[in-house]
């Protein structure tokens, strides 16, 4: 069953940490929406037969500067060439400062079930230096308006290790988090991606990054609210309510199948992974051709497979040993008892029923024990 990713690479303000391809200017989104529904005919030609899929998501960009025919075009060629389950996910990416109540029930009549709400902070000068375009009051007010749309599974995303921020700030953004009531919160540590202009900020010193172990800190102030107020930790950075678990984004960590469409948009499928053009005009003029707007791809070679498997299955729900050993025949428990018992004994990770988990302590060093039982089966 696969998963269906669509970027929408539109924004009323390109913000400062942001490394996603978008653009400012709105007027191509007829143009974008044309060929994006010709890319979704192209790409049902690598898969025979109807798609069949369970989760669709919208990201971006901000998708909720969609319009309404927007969404009903790109909806009804979807329903041409994909079969959805009848309990489907579909996600659409919001910024509080861009809802619109008729939009938010159009999205809903045709399906859209699960809203996320790039939210990042609540305090004023947070969103400030982010260069968010909504205030803290927005987040209230976009919150009441999707369910008051009908939508019961909402999700908020936050951003913390903000330069100076502290942990009364950080508990702060959780709890007003919390107080909303939704289903899902995602919590990232601030990233400074090089070509963003705050990674120019950064290496200038203009801007001074949190310490390690301030990170740390907020990390684990994040499980502590978080567990408390009723959500568990399901990956690295996500956070969910029983029931509520983002469904599309487990296909990513789960290794699955899924289809990415749009500018920018990365995809994997029958053991190929590819990414189209970070460009809307060669976008528009290969797809105009009908070209696949491809800018790369790879087939990925089994040791790629097994180091992505560890590297996922780490970072979110755990390794279940049994599982991968009878589908990659490598008993990776067998090959690392002493690695397994060194981490289990330093609180980085627990083993048990089959299944090897990372702690938050563990989380920490991801990238380095993946190497480490990586390597063991080389």
């Amino acid at each position: 069953m696969y998963g269906i990713y669509i970027h929408f690479p539109y924004c009323v303000h390109k913000c400062s940490y942001c490394d996603f391809y978008s653009i400012e200017n709105l007027n191509s989104r007829n143009k974008f929406t044309e060929m994006l529904c010709r890319e979704i005919e192209l790409r049902s030609k690598m898969i025979s037969g109807k798609i069949k899929a369970d989760t669709l998501f919208f990201g971006g960009g901000t998708p909720s500067l969609m319009k309404p025919h927007h969404i009903e075009k790109i909806f009804d060629t979807l329903h041409k060439f994909v079969e959805f389950t009848p309990d489907a996910e579909m996600t659409m990416e919001c910024n509080p400062g861009t809802i619109d109540t008729k939009y938010m029930s159009v999205y809903k009549s045709l399906g859209i079930n699960r809203i996320s709400f790039g939210v990042q902070s609540f305090i004023e000068r947070d969103l400030i230096f982010l260069e968010r375009i909504h205030s803290s009051d927005d987040v209230g007010k976009a919150v009441q308006t999707a369910r008051d749309a009908g939508f019961d599974n909402i999700s908020i995303d936050l951003i913390f290790a903000l330069p100076d921020q502290s942990p009364e700030d950080w508990r702060y953004n959780l709890n007003r988090a919390v107080e909303l009531n939704t289903n899902h919160i995602s919590a990232y540590s601030l990233i400074y991606e090089p070509g963003t202009p705050l990674f120019e900020e950064y290496i200038s010193g203009k801007i001074k990054p949190q310490d390690e172990d301030s990170d740390t800190e907020l990390y684990e102030i994040t499980d502590e609210i978080l567990s408390a107020a009723g959500f568990g930790q399901y990956e690295v950075s996500n956070y969910a309510k029983p029931g509520y678990k983002c469904r599309h984004n487990l296909k990513y960590w789960s290794g699955d199948e899924y289809l990415g469409l749009g500018p920018s948009a990365h995809g994997y499928i029958n053991g190929k992974r590819y990414w189209n053009h970070r460009n809307n005009d060669i976008y528009f003029k290969m797809l105009s051709r009908d070209e696949l707007p491809e800018e790369g791809s790879e087939l990925l070679t089994r040791n790629q497979i097994i180091f992505e498997k560890i590297y996922l299955g780490l970072r979110a729900e755990g390794l279940d040993i049994r599982l991968f050993k009878d589908t990659y025949n490598i008993d990776l428990a067998a090959k690392n008892i002493d690695l397994i018992k060194r981490l289990e004994s330093s609180g980085c990770l627990t083993f048990a029923q089959g299944i090897i988990r990372l702690t938050n302590k563990g989380y920490f060093m991801g990238d380095t024990i993946t190497i480490d039982f990586a390597l063991s089966i080389e």
